[in-house]
């Protein structure tokens, strides 16, 4: 079975964000960052990024 994403349900390009990966959901966590459009990655620092589609479980907007 082929699994599309919904690309619609992504954020802005350059967004501020705050999101959980399956490791924060665990803990009852949250992170923040910026999501990058083209490459489709929520980014915290030049070494910390995380994968729309591997890593991140859930995001929203950040106020």
């Amino acid at each position: 079975m082929e699994v599309r994403l919904d690309k619609s349900s992504l954020p802005e390009d350059r967004q501020e964000v705050k999101f959980q990966t399956t490791i924060d959901e665990d803990y009852g966590t949250w992170q923040e960052g910026t999501y990058l459009a083209k490459e489709e990655y929520i980014v915290v620092s030049r070494t910390e990024i995380y994968d729309m589609w591997g890593d991140v479980v859930r995001w929203e907007p950040r106020n």
